[in-house]
């Protein structure tokens, strides 16, 4: 699809993960500077979308390992308009309700092991469950 024409693309993979529309997308109008790429909310500074977002005007970063390296052009934009925690909040509420369990199954690989070794280190008697994809939980 040609990207030129006036053309509004709403996509749903905020960290730009390889595989993603949002990926090749962002590699497709990211070095031409009619373009233009508006986040809102949280996107990982290790992720494609963190370095894009943290990458100065003519600054070539490596965008992704499958995409590689990119120099950006395009217009970038940060709108605060999420419905998520940031993470210290989501830490601090854990501590706050005291559960004995936790069941981590919203995020990324990296960000759960994170989750669940912050959560670990500061309330050790917390039991923590990630269950695999459409896997049942017995808690």
């Amino acid at each position: 699809m040609g990207l030129g024409g006036g053309k509004l693309f709403v996509i749903t993979a905020g960290m730009m993960s390889e595989n993603t529309a949002a990926h090749d997308l962002a590699l497709r109008m990211m070095g031409d500077e009619r373009m233009a790429i508006f986040f809102v909310g949280y996107a990982d500074p290790d992720t494609p979308a963190g370095r894009l977002r943290a990458a100065k005007q003519g600054e070539t970063f490596l965008f992704s390992a499958g995409g590689g390296e990119g120099t950006r052009k395009c217009e970038i934009d940060e709108f605060d308009l999420t419905a998520h925690a940031n993470r210290d909040d989501l830490l601090n509420f854990v501590g706050e309700v005291n559960p004995r369990t936790v069941l981590l199954g919203h995020g990324d690989q990296d960000a759960r092991e994170w989750f669940e070794e912050q959560i670990r280190a500061r309330h050790p008697n917390i039991k923590i469950i990630q269950p695999g994809p459409g896997k049942e939980v017995e808690v």
